[in-house]
């Protein structure tokens, strides 16, 4: 696994026609290829709603459990 560096602008773009995001992956180096891997991949709205529903359910995955409530009188 190799952690990914980016700013938030260079990971997606909205397209022309703004009916698809491209997600931009940073080079990544491969060993044995004289340049790094340049990967770009476009996704419609049906994807992109996906992608943020499995992103939403991975995340509250991700949160520490709230605290029992305080016992009141």
């Amino acid at each position: 696994m190799v952690p990914i560096e980016a700013e938030q602008k260079q990971i997606g773009v909205l397209l022309p026609g703004r009916k698809k995001v491209r997600m931009m992956v940073p080079d990544l180096p491969i060993a044995g290829l004289s340049q790094p891997l340049r990967v770009h991949m476009d996704f419609d709205t049906g994807t992109v709603d996906q992608i943020l529903d499995r992103l939403t359910i991975l995340r509250s995955q991700m949160l520490p459990r709230p605290q029992a409530p305080k016992k009141r009188n």
